[in-house]
C-alpha cells in the first residue's frame, strides 16, 4: 500500500531472474517428493525404494528387499502411509544416527588439530524447521529423523555441522572454517538439503 506501480514494476523486473530461479527450485522440489501411496516412492540413504501399502488393523512401515512394506487401516490415505513410514525412519535413524556421529568424530580428530571436539550427547527426533541443531554448552546435538532421506554424505555434512558448533556457537567466519576443514564439500551438499521440504 503507498507504493507506486512504477516502482512494484521496476522492483520485479530487478528480481525476475531471482523469482523464476525460486520457481524452477519449487517445481524440483515438488517433483521430488515422496508420494505416499501404493506404488509411490521415498528417498532412503541415497537410493529410491518403492511403497506398497496392504490392508491391516493398525499401522505399520518395515523394509524389505528395496521396498517399504506399509500395512494400513486405510491404504487410500497418504496420510496414514507417511506417518506409518516416518515413525519407521525414525527407527533407523535412532539405529544409524548415532554411528554416523562416531564416524564423523573420528574424521574430525584426523582433520582439526589441538584438542579433539567431545563426544555430546545425541537425540534424534522428527523435526518440522532444521536438520539438526546443537546446545554447546549441554554438548547436545539433535538430529532430524528425515536425514534418512538423503545419502551418507549429506547426514554426515549435517553432523559436521553441528560438531563444528561445539567450538563456535554463530555462523562466522571461524566457523565456516572449521566447517570447510571437516566437510570440504559442504556448500554442494548443504545445497542438496535446499531441494527438501522438512514436512
Amino acid at each position: 500500500m503507498g507504493v507506486s506501480e512504477s516502482f512494484i514494476a521496476d522492483f520485479l523486473e530487478r528480481r525476475s531472474a531471482w523469482a523464476l530461479r525460486q520457481l524452477e527450485r519449487m517445481r524440483r522440489i515438488r517433483e521430488a517428493a515422496p508420494s505416499w501411496r501404493d506404488g509411490g516412492h521415498v528417498p532412503y540413504l541415497g537410493r529410491e525404494l518403492g511403497i506398497a501399502v496392504s490392508h491391516a488393523p493398525r499401522s505399520r512401515a518395515r523394509l524389505s528387499d528395496g521396498l517399504v512394506l506399509v500395512s494400513s487401516r486405510d491404504p487410500g490415505d497418504p496420510d496414514e502411509v507417511r506417518l506409518a513410514v516416518e515413525r519407521l525412519f525414525a527407527r533407523e535413524a535412532a539405529r544409524y544416527l548415532p554411528l554416523r556421529l562416531d564416524a564423523c568424530l573420528g574424521l574430525a580428530s584426523g582433520r582439526v588439530s589441538g584438542r579433539a571436539l567431545p563426544r555430546p550427547e545425541l537425540r534424534v527426533r522428527t523435526m518440522k524447521a532444521s536438520w539438526g541443531s546443537c546446545d554447546p554448552q549441554r554438548l547436545v546435538v539433535t538430529l532430524n529423523a528425515r536425514l534418512m532421506r538423503f545419502r551418507v554424505e549429506v547426514i554426515d555434512c549435517v553432523v559436521m555441522h553441528e560438531l563444528a558448533h561445539l567450538k563456535y556457537r554463530r555462523h562466522g567466519p571461524r566457523f565456516y572454517g572449521l566447517l570447510g576443514l571437516l566437510c570440504p564439500d559442504y556448500e554442494s551438499l548443504q545445497s542438496e538439503l535446499a531441494e527438501v521440504y522438512l514436512d
